[in-house]
């Protein structure tokens, strides 16, 4: 516990935000890794309550590699453990900031509305639709969890270097923008060309693509069995799944 109580300064070395995070089971006989879910929850409010101009923090992010992080609404921080984003919709490219790169703006295509599931900071399960901003945000603070961070997304900007993005004329930002996806197209081809020459890792990440394809429904599987909806349980089991094939991937290719 005295470790996680003295973790508060936030990480602006993003090269040590590359793990993916563990899920916190706090649902233990003795409830053990629950007080220390608490102990990480307020180390995280402490942080955010010491800047204000910082809107989300994941627990990584102060040094602790555990699936929890919280974003501020107003005046309320609220806290989301062991999230999933269940459904993305409506992707837009727009310009983000992070705690973890100071000095930095990142153009970036996020969805503007996703739908989520997670454990508040009473532990209890919530299931949620968030638009706008705050489906931008959470999916941010997934993808730290998950050891991806913005500038894998998207193409950084240095404020100091470049000017704020927002000065810019909407001209100008939409060849900023032309840059942002001749990049996401390099990266896209040399992500395929690395699969390909695995062949381990190609099976994986089609079987990846289609587990992702039958829990957002995209694909409706066919039996002699009597058809049935997946309830919430076998869903979120599924999705563990899928997540946990998409680690191992990239693992894998982090070891190239």
């Amino acid at each position: 516990m005295s470790a996680v109580k003295n973790m508060k300064e936030v990480i602006k070395d993003i090269s040590q935000l590359k793990e993916p995070a563990k899920p916190l089971e706090f649902l233990t006989e003795k409830g053990i890794e629950k007080e220390e879910g608490e102990s990480i929850i307020k180390a995280l409010k402490e942080a955010l309550d010491a800047d204000k101009s910082i809107i989300a923090l994941s627990a990584p992010q102060i040094g602790i590699n555990k699936r929890i992080f919280c974003i501020r609404f107003a005046e309320t921080i609220k806290t989301f453990i062991n999230p999933i984003v269940t459904k993305k919709a409506d992707y837009k490219i727009a310009v983000e900031t992070c705690a973890s790169m100071p000095g930095k703006e990142i153009v970036v295509a996020r969805p503007e509305d996703i739908t989520v599931i997670y454990y508040n900071d009473t532990f209890k399960y919530e299931d949620n639709k968030l638009l706008g901003a705050a489906a931008r945000i959470f999916d941010q603070q997934t993808n730290f969890l998950d050891g991806v961070t913005p500038d894998e997304l998207g193409l950084v900007s240095d404020i100091n270097e470049d000017g704020p993005l927002g000065t810019l004329t909407d001209e100008e930002f939409q060849e900023v923008v032309k840059i942002y996806k001749q990049l996401i197209e390099v990266k896209s081809k040399a992500l395929q060309e690395a699969i390909k020459a695995d062949e381990e890792a190609s099976k994986q990440y089609k079987h990846l693509q289609f587990a992702e394809k039958v829990i957002h429904d995209e694909v409706q599987v066919v039996d002699n069995t009597p058809t049935q909806k997946l309830n919430r349980a076998q869903r979120r089991a599924l999705d563990k799944q899928t997540k946990q094939l998409a680690t191992k991937l990239k693992l894998q290719k982090g070891k190239k």
